[in-house]
């Protein structure tokens, strides 16, 4: 008697072959490919069936003479249903050697590009090469072995970029925990406990809600955390280069601020752009308003989240425990924000640490106490 096992994924996915999809407005989406096949803990993989279904369904089958289910790694049979096998882990599910199989981490032996398409994955990703600009990755742990670009990065837990990032004023990386790069470079960077940055950082704002250490130079953009920044080698770049540091406050509420920020400008100049458009071209008013009407509509909404998220941000308690260190040397024009309190640096100095006393910053030496 044959039995006929009934998939609920595509056993014969191919990621080396992924087509791009056309949108239902004729366009054709280059970018989200469909890398992988995820599937959760509990997931319905396969199922027996006595009678083939239709050609029509949509789903493929196989005929078996026995009913034993073809079970690799991270599969269970339903203890409920002996007919059903379920996924035991969460990740991605293929055949593998002829089994049904759940791997917890996907390994991208190339780079994140037109080939791939943006990834998103349940479980960890390691990146054997580069995440190219305009390309993205979500995992719950995301390492990327080469560069990261102009390229969106979210993780659940952490993020390890090994070679650096370059990231052309667009990169963009969260990690709920940790993030740990070898430079950074025109990049916005949010962790949620600590940074490390093993080499310079370069013209970046980086938020980290626990610790932010930068090992080589910070120089230029904004570096956040709500307790702690540290130094190795040098801070600032001269007055030519603003380099501003916030201690003393939620990092996480800071980072929003600035996103909501940079939404209600780049909105403010889209409208700005239509309203001139209106003005030289009147035939343009009947389609145009109410587009422009939806604009202005929802600008007031992203001013509004602004003024709520500015609203809640409050001081950390013990502002006399947050502290900038610099074992290294510290350059004239940089701002420390501790608290609401100021410090714009206005000679060399070496070796220090910036503290909080009395509503004002302060400057000791050295920096590290024994």
């Amino acid at each position: 008697m044959p039995y006929y096992l009934l998939h609920h994924f595509d056993p014969t996915f191919d990621y080396q072959n992924l087509k791009p999809r056309q949108l239902s407005d004729g366009n054709v989406d280059f970018y989200n490919l469909g890398y992988v096949q995820n599937v959760r803990t509990g997931d319905l993989l396969a199922e027996w069936c006595d009678e083939p279904l239709d050609d029509d369904s949509g789903v493929i089958q196989c005929v078996y003479d026995e009913k034993v289910f073809p079970a690799g790694k991270n599969t269970v049979v339903d203890p409920e249903n002996p007919d059903r096998l379920l996924a035991a882990a969460d990740g991605y599910v293929f055949y593998m050697d002829g089994f049904i199989t759940v791997k917890r981490t996907l390994n991208v032996r190339r780079d994140v590009d037109f080939h791939t398409g943006k990834i998103f994955f349940l479980g960890n990703v390691i990146v054997h090469g580069s995440v190219r600009s305009g390309f993205g990755v979500q995992g719950v742990n995301v390492m990327v072995k080469d560069i990261v670009e102009g390229a969106s990065i979210r993780a659940e837990n952490s993020i390890v970029a090994e070679t650096g990032i370059k990231g052309g004023g667009k990169a963009v990386l969260r990690a709920k925990n940790n993030v740990r790069a070898a430079f950074v470079e025109n990049a916005q960077i949010l962790a949620g406990k600590c940074l490390l940055v093993d080499g310079a950082c370069m013209h970046s704002d980086v938020y980290s809600v626990g610790q932010l250490a930068v090992k080589g130079m910070l120089v230029g953009g904004k570096a956040v955390s709500s307790r702690i920044i540290y130094v190795e080698d040098q801070l600032g770049g001269g007055l030519s280069t603003e380099t501003v540091l916030i201690v003393g406050y939620d990092a996480a509420l800071l980072h929003r601020v600035n996103v909501l920020r940079q939404r209600i400008i780049a909105l403010n100049a889209s409208i700005e752009e239509s309203r001139l458009k209106l003005k030289k071209r009147h035939n343009l008013r009947s389609g145009t308003f109410p587009e422009l009407a939806k604009q202005e509509d929802k600008l007031e909404r992203l001013k509004g989240r602004h003024r709520a998220v500015w609203n809640d941000i409050n001081k950390v308690r013990n502002l006399e425990s947050c502290r900038v260190l610099v074992p290294g040397r510290v350059r004239p024009g940089v701002e420390i924000n501790i608290g609401e309190a100021r410090y714009v640096v206005r000679d060399y100095l070496e070796n220090v640490c910036f503290r909080y006393r009395d509503y004002e910053v302060i400057v000791e030496s050295p920096a590290l106490q024994k």
